[in-house]
């Protein structure tokens, strides 16, 4: 802003791209493989996968999803006859919930940094 760069014209711009974006991979989806109740539980893999890279990092999200889909399916083999079926369904949360507490900013976010 103090060399004459207007953030808040930049930022609605970035945000309606983004929309636009998502809402073209969207319908895209929905037309490839038909809207249904599944496409939620796909969408909401997304916010452990999110929570692990880091909200501001795209590397991290990639690197995230590697993580989280590896987890998963690990899990499902190894732990999946120990606790009973359908552990793939919950341990992607149950990793981002030990992120979370662990380092809430991700693997590759920033790190917040608190003055007094």
């Amino acid at each position: 802003m103090s060399v004459g760069i207007p953030l808040q014209l930049i930022w609605a711009i970035v945000w309606a791209t983004a929309g636009m974006v998502a809402l073209v991979a969207g319908a895209i989806w929905g037309q490839r493989l038909g809207v249904q109740f599944s496409i939620s539980l796909v969408a909401l893999k997304a916010l452990p996968v999110l929570i692990l890279g880091g909200f501001n990092s795209i590397a991290g999200a990639i690197i995230g999803g590697l993580i989280i889909g590896a987890s998963e399916k690990v899990a499902e083999v190894y732990l999946g006859p120990i606790i009973g079926g359908g552990i793939e369904s919950w341990v992607a949360y149950f990793i981002a919930m030990l992120f979370l507490i662990a380092r809430p900013q991700g693997l590759f976010g920033e790190k917040i940094i608190e003055r007094v």
